[in-house]
């Protein structure tokens, strides 16, 4: 959300200077988001991400918030803010030349 609204992470330059990652499923099963090496290497000091993903795993991530957004009472252009977790990524270590996190519930 853009900070003349209130927000906290606007994204500079259009989202150009956001992390940028692209989504891949492994192996495993597991849709893990991979550095995109068409854009500069993250400086894990951004304040906002946006990730290249297929429709389903997009689609399918946002399909809950219809009935969030009943429950909650949201109108079509009211604002809301979305904690994304950052307390749960807590263990991550930026200073490796590869990261890999792991999500654990604080």
């Amino acid at each position: 959300m853009k900070a003349v609204n209130g927000g906290l992470n606007e994204a500079p330059n259009g989202g150009a200077d956001c992390i940028q990652t692209v989504s891949a499923v492994a192996d495993d099963g597991k849709t893990h988001f991979l550095d995109d090496t068409r854009y500069d290497a993250p400086s894990f000091t951004e304040n906002c991400g946006r990730s290249s993903m297929s429709g389903d795993v997009n689609q399918g991530s946002m399909r809950p918030f219809g009935e969030f957004a009943k429950a909650m009472r949201l109108l079509d252009t009211q604002d809301y803010f979305l904690d994304p977790g950052n307390a749960w990524f807590k263990g991550c270590d930026t200073s490796k030349a590869v990261l890999v996190c792991t999500m654990a519930k604080p």
